[in-house]
C-alpha cells in the first residue's frame, strides 16, 4: 500500500495565515470596553472643543499641530493657514452642539456635531450646518482632518431653523415631564417611608 504523501501548502496561503494569526489579536484588542468608551468621549471632546478654539482665535499653525498625518502630508503648514485665511468662515462663539460621539475602536471616532458657522467680515452673517468629524488617535493625542476643515463651511448639511426650534421645544417639553414624573416619584417614595417607619413614643 503506497501512501500519498501530504500536499504541500503554497506559499500564499502560508502568508495568508500568518497574516490572520497576527491581524486576530489586534482586532480583539480594538473593540472598547464600556468604561474605555467613556473616557475615549471624554478625552475627544476635550480635544475638539480645544480645536475648535483656536480655530475661532484663528490660530491656525496651532490648529495644524492637531492634524493628522495624511492630511499634513497633502497640506503644508502654511498653506493650511492660507487657506484658513481665504476661507470667509469660522466657529461662532456659540457652543456647538455634538448629538453623538461613535467610537468604532480605540483608534478611530466620529463627532456628529451641530455648528454655527459666522462669517469673519460681518458677524452677523450665521450658517448653522451638521457635520461629522472623523478624529484619529496618532502620536500625540487626538487629530483631525485638516482637508476637511479647509471645506467648512461647504460641506455639511444645512440647518432648518423652524425644525431646529420645534424639535427643541419638543424635547424642552420631554424633559419637563421627566422632571415631573422624578418628583412624583420621589415625594410617593418619601411619603411610603414615613408611613412605614414607627411611631415615636410621646
Amino acid at each position: 500500500m503506497i501512501l500519498s504523501s501530504p500536499k504541500k501548502i503554497s506559499s500564499k496561503a502560508k502568508v495568508f495565515v500568518l497574516l490572520l494569526l497576527l491581524l486576530l489579536p489586534r482586532l480583539g484588542q480594538a473593540a472598547p470596553n464600556y468604561y474605555e468608551v467613556n473616557i475615549i468621549k471624554k478625552q475627544v471632546e476635550k480635544s475638539f472643543f480645544n480645536f475648535l478654539d483656536m480655530w475661532k482665535e484663528e490660530l491656525y499653525f496651532d490648529m495644524y499641530e492637531l492634524g493628522q498625518k495624511n492630511s499634513q502630508t497633502r497640506l503644508s503648514k502654511s498653506e493650511f493657514a492660507q487657506r484658513m485665511v481665504d476661507l470667509p468662515w469660522k466657529p461662532s462663539l456659540t457652543k456647538p452642539r455634538i448629538s453623538t460621539i461613535e467610537v468604532d475602536y480605540r483608534n478611530f471616532t466620529l463627532i456628529h456635531c451641530v455648528l454655527e458657522m459666522e462669517n469673519k467680515i460681518n458677524s452677523y452673517r450665521k450658517v448653522l450646518k451638521k457635520y461629522t468629524f472623523h478624529v484619529i488617535l496618532e502620536k500625540g493625542g487626538w487629530k483631525f482632518d485638516l482637508t476637511q476643515v479647509i471645506k467648512v463651511p461647504f460641506i455639511g448639511k444645512f440647518i432648518d431653523l423652524e425644525e431646529e426650534k420645534k424639535r427643541a421645544a419638543e424635547q424642552a417639553t420631554l424633559d419637563a415631564q421627566k422632571d415631573a414624573e422624578k418628583a412624583m416619584a420621589e415625594q410617593a417614595s418619601q411619603e411610603a417611608a414615613n408611613a412605614n417607619a414607627p411611631a415615636q413614643a410621646p
